[in-house]
């Protein structure tokens, strides 16, 4: 069977917008959700990456889906 997760992209959205983008996924249908790991935007471009550890906790309570957390190094 096929698993399709939403991914929580730090990087374009703020940490409100995520949880509830992530809300909506799980109503959806989605199996899964993954989040990209930081603490800071990478770049002076990049206006949000809020700080996804606490925004995990927040986000595991609001749906029953498995999560995960990708670091990508830079």
């Amino acid at each position: 069977m096929a698993k399709f997760g939403y991914h929580a992209s730090h990087e374009q959205f703020k940490p409100s917008e995520l949880l509830e983008y992530s809300r909506s996924a799980e109503r959806a249908g989605f199996t899964a959700i993954s989040s990209s790991d930081h603490f800071h935007p990478w770049s002076d471009r990049q206006g949000e990456s809020g700080f996804a550890w606490s925004w995990l906790g927040a986000a595991m309570q609001s749906t029953s889906l498995p999560f995960g957390v990708v670091c990508a190094p830079g």
